[in-house]
């Protein structure tokens, strides 16, 4: 009996104890699991969409920092239009080709001559409006006055109330002129005349270390409803002037799909300051925004997952810029992150 009892093995109570404890066990690590790996895949979806906007914000922002760079000057008062193809004739000044009398409900302003058809394909002077190296339009799809077919948006559907983002500049490195492409004759000499604006790839003088010849740089960024592809999903986009066989033409590409929306804010110097510092923020049809100083840019971007999730809903509410935006629907089960940059012109001019 000393022996039986000795060898004796588990009863069924305790084997059915011990199975109940081991089966918890299983499901609380299973379920441990599952619950770690989703919130590994919902880090992930986040950071995709975080590295979505910063690729876009990594375009962007060279163009904002370098807007109003001419060559050897920041001022585009000292930049002069050619007329007909000798450098010796008239020269119109950039500040007689404004839009803002169009924006401001005024006439068109007149064409500048000479310039190739599709330099004004975005609108008149579009192009070559250096007096405003930083333009946007606020909560719409607008560029310059009488605009083109040619510059419509993608598939013709521009995502309602974004904001677009017009920069110009010219190429930090020097180039060979070029027929039928923009470009500007820099020279050292900072003094009325100093820079000349031409088209037909004749320099209006020696190309050498004081006088450089530089491609004019013009870039729009605004949201289409569409990405390429794929119908109803939003998406970054750029048109930029460049030359294509013998003319001028604004090419655009897809920055980054994804992007829902784009909000710009232009930063305002203080009257008379000169630090360069934004002393507010306004939007782009704020009436003071024609004749003061922009010194910085506040853009944000939205930017929306490419597939919805049913289990999820996002019922938070965005408050950005001029917009207030709280997904509804079946846009509530799609993923969204804000990110927002403010940027500083490097070439701002005071006055």
């Amino acid at each position: 009996m000393k022996t039986l009892r000795r060898h004796a093995g588990f009863t069924l109570v305790e084997v059915m104890i011990a199975m109940v404890i081991g089966m918890a066990t299983v499901v609380a690590v299973l379920q441990i699991y599952a619950h770690g790996r989703e919130l590994y895949r919902v880090s992930e979806r986040v950071a995709r969409l975080q590295e979505q906007a910063r690729v876009a914000f990594a375009m962007i922002e060279p163009d904002v920092e370098m807007a109003g760079y001419y060559g050897f000057t920041q001022s585009a008062q000292v930049i002069r239009f050619a007329r007909g193809a000798s450098p010796d004739v008239t020269l119109a000044t950039s500040a007689d080709m404004r839009q803002f009398p169009m924006r401001a409900g005024g006439p068109p302003p007149p064409p500048v001559a000479s310039l190739p058809a599709g330099a004004h394909a975005c609108g008149t002077n579009f192009a070559v409006d250096v007096s405003t190296p930083l333009q946007a339009s606020n909560n719409t799809f607008a560029l310059g006055p009488l605009r083109k077919p040619a510059c419509d948006p993608y598939q013709r559907r521009e995502q309602p109330g974004a904001d677009t983002l017009t920069t110009r500049r010219v190429e930090t490195r020097f180039s060979a002129p070029e027929a039928n492409r923009l470009q500007i004759y820099a020279s050292r000499n900072t003094g009325l005349s100093s820079h000349v604006l031409f088209a037909d790839g004749n320099a209006p003088g020696t190309v050498d270390a004081s006088h450089r010849v530089q491609n004019l740089v013009v870039r729009t960024y605004y949201v289409a409803r569409d990405s390429v592809g794929q119908r109803d999903f939003p998406a970054l986009r750029v048109k930029a002037l460049t030359r294509s066989g013998v003319n001028v033409v604004f090419d655009e590409d897809e920055v980054m799909s994804g992007v829902e929306d784009l909000q710009v804010q232009l930063g305002i110097a203080a009257a008379g300051a000169q630090d360069g510092r934004a002393a507010r923020y306004v939007d782009p049809d704020h009436v003071d925004v024609p004749w003061a100083q922009v010194v910085a840019v506040r853009v944000w971007l939205r930017v929306r997952a490419d597939l919805p999730e049913p289990a999820f809903t996002d019922s938070r509410t965005y408050r950005y810029a001029d917009v207030t935006y709280t997904p509804a629907g079946a846009e509530s089960h799609y993923r969204r992150v804000l990110l927002a940059r403010t940027v500083t012109l490097r070439n701002a001019r005071l006055t």
